[in-house]
């Protein structure tokens, strides 16, 4: 019994930390929400010095807002790879081919937490190992151990922010910071994050 207990109480601090969710933690919408056309045809862009991210980034956000009917296009594939200095140009260049929004995501942030699972102890420490994140061992045992404790994970929190702007007024319609604890890779934090973001600017009517 005391080894079972031991386990689940393990299995419940890994699934806890393991469990990739995604949520908005901040967001802003115009004021004049009500007076503003909804964004039909965007440019994706996602903010980052890692190219692969970059199209992985773009990629995912033009096929989720895409998937709930905007016209939506990454960014790479109309202004190519070099990083874009001169903004006002690539707005005129953007809304002489027809589009009338932007949609930028970029990290912001990311920070690495440690939970630990708490002890049952009887008056027995006994013999036991303490489960490490990412499916390794602590290794650790005898009678010795950190009372009070003995399972340890190691998890990431990521903080995305995400912003749409009208190149028919020229502002910023939305922003919003999205936070995701413990992706399974970067393609499951864009994936996450792409999803929440393009549910949200299709539900309240700012694209689409």
């Amino acid at each position: 019994m005391r080894h079972e207990l031991r386990a689940l109480a393990i299995a419940a601090v890994a699934g806890a930390a393991c469990g990739a969710s995604t949520t908005i933690e901040q967001a802003w919408t115009t004021p004049t929400v009500a007076t503003q056309p909804p964004l039909q045809k965007v440019v994706t862009m996602f903010i980052s010095n890692n190219q692969t991210m970059q199209h992985a980034g773009e990629d995912r956000m033009a096929a989720d807002l895409a998937a709930r009917g905007v016209h939506a296009t990454p960014g790479y594939t109309i202004l190519g790879d070099q990083k874009q200095t001169d903004l006002e140009l690539v707005k005129v260049r953007l809304r002489e081919a027809g589009y009338d929004g932007v949609v930028t995501m970029r990290i912001v942030d990311r920070e690495q937490r440690v939970d630990y699972s708490p002890a049952t102890f009887d008056g027995y420490w006994g013999t036991w190992g303490g489960y490490y994140g990412w499916g390794g061992y602590y290794g650790w045992g005898g009678n010795y151990g950190y009372p009070g404790y003995y399972g340890i994970y190691t998890y990431d929190i990521y903080r995305l922010e995400t912003a749409a702007y009208s190149l028919v007024t020229n502002r910023l319609v939305w922003s919003a910071l999205t936070k995701t604890v413990d992706p399974e890779g970067a393609h499951k934090l864009l994936g996450d994050t792409s999803k929440v973001v393009a549910t949200q600017l299709t539900k309240r009517g700012l694209a689409g």
